[in-house]
C-alpha cells in the first residue's frame, strides 16, 4: 500500500467543483477496497483510504482536521 500526497487547491468557486466535506476528525471521507491511499497535502491526514489509483476523478475534499482543500493530483 501506497501513500499519495494531494494537491493543495484554492477553494472552488461556488458551482464549479464537486466539493466533499467530512466534519468527523481523523476519519476518512472515502474508504474503499484497494491498494492505495490519498493524503491530505497539509497534515496528511487520510482522505481517500484503500482506493486505487484512477478511481477517483474531478472530486475536491475538504480536510477535515485542518480545512485544506485537496485535489488528486493528475485528475
Amino acid at each position: 500500500m501506497a501513500n499519495y500526497s494531494m494537491e493543495i487547491i484554492p477553494p472552488p468557486k461556488e458551482g464549479t467543483a464537486a466539493v466533499l466535506k467530512m466534519t468527523v476528525k481523523n476519519k476518512p471521507t472515502i474508504k474503499v477496497v484497494g491498494k492505495d491511499n490519498y493524503i491530505c497535502g497539509t497534515c496528511s491526514n487520510v482522505i481517500c483510504q484503500n482506493v486505487d489509483r484512477g478511481q477517483i476523478r474531478n472530486i475536491v475534499f475538504v480536510c477535515p482536521n485542518c480545512g485544506s482543500y485537496n485535489h488528486i493530483k493528475g485528475t
